[in-house]
């Protein structure tokens, strides 16, 4: 009589166990796919907005900005040149319209001037009362 040997199954014999390996790698694959593709799809979505019959609302345009430059030798607002006596008057000008009507200053200085000067045109600014404030950098 023939013995069955159950340390060694037979060659035709199937499988129970089956390897994820290969529907883990699949999974991973597809996940970073989606995570790529996705915010291009977003970018890229077209929608074409319906026309108001009234016209842009008032309180959606955007604020006006003026910029103040300064270096070591002089300041200028929107591109010409002022003392500082002339730039607080400025700022009261700004100061005496509405919050909403005020612009945002922008104010960009030299690498090369004394913090002092940008001190200077910080507190004409705070003495007003104003509040829209941007300072540019290079990035």
């Amino acid at each position: 009589m023939a013995r069955r040997n159950f340390a060694r199954p037979h060659r035709l014999h199937a499988l129970n166990e089956l390897n994820v390996t290969p529907l883990l790698d699949l999974c991973f694959c597809l996940l970073i796919i989606f995570m790529i593709a996705t915010p291009v799809m977003e970018a890229s979505k077209r929608v074409d907005l319906p026309q108001s019959s009234t016209g842009p609302a008032s309180g959606g345009n955007k604020p006006q900005s003026v910029s103040v430059t300064f270096d070591a030798d002089a300041i200028q607002f929107a591109g010409k040149p002022v003392t500082l006596a002339e730039l607080r008057e400025k700022f009261r000008e700004f100061a005496s319209r509405d919050k909403e009507a005020q612009p945002v200053v922008r104010i960009r200085g030299d690498r090369r001037a004394a913090y002092e000067r940008f001190a200077e045109i910080l507190d004409a600014f705070q003495a007003e009362g104003l509040t829209k404030l941007a300072v540019d950098y290079k990035q």
